[in-house]
């Protein structure tokens, strides 16, 4: 097996020798505190964690999606047919021919050595899952279908669900806190919510999964309501979905802080999303419009920021596993549900 320091130049694919083995390159002495990603050991796996493979085909197991794709990428330059295994077990894997095995796990390894000095912590939470995400129209499906509801029954559930200061500190209806983010004044009121909630929701859902974001916004527009009836105690009447948008926003601006902090190469881009981000709660949130629930937003903003920073050191595998997202989005779907069962029988 050849050596090679951080001076020696890295072989090319075409200097592979006779007997050399599968690449393997030495540790550097400044990667200690972080390191880039390793390729994990099948050994460690049990054949429960494995998915079934054909005969003469071997797998390589990615720590993440982001990983497989992109080792995908340097086995296509080298011109190794590949296949990115769907998530077995919250597992992803390459799966590579027998004879290609060898040769893949050596490039592979030669790509992490030659990007050794990355900033590989910071820079995967940044990539990970896609750039949007559909998955809003569940909000807003939720959404229309409380405003349509709300039409018919002539403003019943508005009644019901609005969130009165009131109601809930001398009669405990807590349930208002949430179901009032599902409500509206208007058609303008709805629409302008939506049409900025369906991107913001788009792009968090992209990057934290389904299920993950549509909690995280949630919770920072009940923390909204909540702050909002902190500051208004007597009695205030409040509604919209703008706190929840303002969480998502808030998912977005702590997603990409870290870009700042590692001083990665697209510094411009993350500049340029948290001024964006900066620049679209001023429009939004801090309205002077005395019927602007400002406290709302605001608390919305800094909830959405704080449950973001904790689900950015949440493992990829738990953020990309489809099965979790689509149990937390029914879980949503379900204490939304209970919440104006509530509301309507109380």
């Amino acid at each position: 097996m050849a050596n090679y320091s951080d001076n020696d130049p890295l072989p090319g694919p075409s200097e592979k020798r006779a007997g050399q083995g599968h690449f393997k390159p030495p540790p550097h002495p400044e990667e200690a505190a972080a390191s880039p990603p390793k390729i994990p050991d099948l050994g460690n796996l049990s054949q429960t964690d494995l998915p079934e493979i054909e005969e003469g085909t071997k797998l390589i197991p990615a720590p993440s999606k982001r990983l497989a794709m992109e080792w995908g990428l340097v086995l296509s330059s080298q011109r190794i047919t590949y296949t990115v295994m769907h998530p077995h077990n919250g597992r992803w894997f390459l799966k590579v021919s027998a004879e290609d095995h060898a040769r893949s796990l050596e490039m592979i390894h030669l790509y992490l050595f030659e990007n050794r000095h990355w900033s590989w912590n910071r820079e995967m939470i940044l990539i990970r899952g896609k750039l949007f995400s559909w998955g809003g129209l569940y909000w807003v499906f939720l959404v229309l279908l409380v405003y349509l509801l709300n039409y018919l029954t002539h403003d019943a559930l508005k009644t019901y669900g609005i969130m009165d200061s009131e109601q809930v500190l001398m009669n405990g209806e807590w349930w208002r806190i949430v179901t009032a983010t599902f409500l509206h004044a208007d058609v303008g009121h709805l629409a302008s919510n939506l049409s900025l909630g369906i991107l913001l929701f788009g792009l968090a859902m992209g990057y934290y999964g389904v299920g993950w974001a549509l909690i995280g916004a949630s919770l920072g527009g009940f923390c909204g309501n909540l702050l909002s009836l902190f500051l208004h105690q007597s009695q205030y009447l409040s509604l919209g979905a703008s706190g929840v948008v303002m969480g998502a926003l808030g998912l977005l601006t702590i997603y990409w802080l870290p870009w700042i902090y590692a001083k990665s190469r697209p510094l411009r881009f993350a500049y340029s999303m948290l001024g964006g981000s900066a620049l679209i709660f001023i429009l939004a949130g801090l309205s002077p419009d005395p019927q602007v629930n400002v406290p709302a937003h605001l608390g919305g903003y800094l909830g959405g920021i704080f449950f973001g920073a904790i689900l950015i050191f949440i493992p990829d595998r738990f953020l990309e596993n489809t099965e979790l997202n689509v149990a937390l989005t029914i879980l949503w779907f379900a204490f939304s549900a209970f919440c104006w069962f509530l509301a309507v029988q109380y």
